[in-house]
């Protein structure tokens, strides 16, 4: 027997860094909210990312070139990407848009749409962060990306070429300027990109909770439970969660790599891969810091700094958002990181995972679905949810209300997956 909860002006699935933002936004222009969501906290994509909000994050994984990369990906020849091979039939609707958006003219246009919501996220971060508490949490002390030859740096130039055309500021270093800010790292790299701009979050999942509790503590309820389908209701949607229908004058989708699965039923195809990632904690080896997080682009990893402690964060592996985990990725990566920085015993007994929703042109799906004009959309972020999260609810807040969003979002809009 379906029991139906009390009706609310906004129904979110999901409680990742989008939808509690989403909800936060909602709860702030006057909006009763209901938030769906299991309840496993360390299982969202915004619990264990790095923690950065790169304003130089505007760049679609679809880039130039990347063709002639997909065997060693597909073989697992690459530290930096792999794809999981049993997973390829239900990737290949994914796989044939990436191809089709891997040429430079699409990887620029992408760029170009990416950069206002980019360039907006750290203060709208800042905003929310203040809201709930947690503006302790974020500091802007940028981001360094790391090279090991002139011949690599030097492939990077298209990329540098598009961030200057796009405001973004980067720095070029030398060795001796990488020393500089971060002293305590092995002299292996020659060349670096220092973001200037681009800020961090000491705790992301700290951080996360801070914004489900603080929207709890603005009335919201919080439905704990796996969203099973979304339909049609009278003036509205529901959401159908183990034998509740949970009733709104509009629902959000929000649900990260599971949100395709939810749409489909409604008549909405979209190609969404789960970007998944890892990471773990290692204890900092006695007098070592870390000033900021660190990205070795020979080496596939990230290094970030958490707590006093250190996170070392793999690349991405593409696969169906509930494969089994597979470790190899990340412990491949270990040897090498370790040579970089100098840290000790592993924090955890094993590695975290977490599956990040990717589309095949790099840009998220915000706007309204096509057939159902009380549903919208809001998921697709790849690598850069938790730094847009705040942004993205700010957005879909001004859609609930019929406003001008705070960025243009017409290049996210669903319909060009159909939707």
């Amino acid at each position: 027997m379906t029991r139906i909860e009390n009706r609310f002006d906004v129904v979110v699935v999901g409680g990742g860094i989008v939808g509690l933002s989403t909800a936060l936004e909602a709860q702030r222009r006057g909006l009763s909210v209901a938030v769906v969501d299991p309840g496993m906290v360390q299982a969202r994509a915004s619990f264990g990312n790095a923690g950065v909000l790169s304003r130089g994050s505007i760049f679609p994984m679809a880039a130039p070139g990347i063709r002639s990369r997909l065997p060693r990906y597909a073989l697992g020849r690459d530290i930096s990407v792999r794809v999981r091979m049993g997973s390829l039939p239900f990737l290949l609707p994914w796989v044939r848009r990436f191809l089709m958006a891997a040429e430079e003219g699409a990887w620029r246009r992408a760029a170009a749409a990416l950069n206002p919501m980019v360039a907006a996220a750290f203060d709208h971060h800042v905003a929310m962060a203040e809201l709930v508490g947690g503006r302790h949490l974020i500091r802007r002390n940028g981001w360094l990306r790391l090279y090991r030859s002139g011949e690599a740096f030097a492939g990077s130039v298209l990329e540098r070429s598009v961030l200057q055309e796009n405001g973004v500021r980067i720095d070029c270093l030398g060795e001796d300027e990488i020393r500089q800010l971060e002293p305590h790292l092995a002299h292996r790299f020659s060349h670096g990109i220092f973001f200037p701009d681009t800020g961090s979050v000491e705790s992301p999942g700290e951080l996360v909770e801070l914004y489900r509790i603080a929207a709890e503590g603005r009335g919201a309820t919080f439905v704990t439970g796996t969203a099973d389908a979304i339909v049609a209701a009278a003036d509205g949607m529901a959401v159908m969660s183990a034998g509740r229908r949970i009733e709104g004058r509009h629902v959000v989708l929000a649900a990260g790599a599971h949100s395709a699965k939810l749409a489909k039923p409604l008549g909405y195809r979209f190609p969404l891969a789960a970007e998944r990632g890892y990471h773990r904690h290692f204890e900092l080896a006695d007098g070592v810091e870390l000033r900021r997080p660190v990205y070795d682009a020979a080496g596939g990893y990230v290094l970030s700094p958490m707590n006093g402690k250190v996170r070392l964060l793999s690349g991405v592996e593409l696969a169906r958002p509930d494969d089994a985990p597979d470790t190899a990725q990340i412990e491949g990566v270990e040897p090498d990181a370790r040579k970089t920085l100098g840290f000790t015993a592993p924090v955890e007994d094993k590695p975290w995972m977490g599956s990040r929703p990717s589309t095949p042109d790099g840009m998220p799906v915000i706007g309204r679905a096509a057939r159902h004009p009380h549903l919208i959309f809001a998921f697709g972020h790849g690598h850069i949810g938790f730094a847009n999260g705040p942004v993205t609810g700010a957005a879909v807040a001004s859609l609930l209300m019929g406003e001008q969003p705070p960025v243009p979002i017409a290049a996210f809009a669903p319909q060009r997956f159909g939707g």
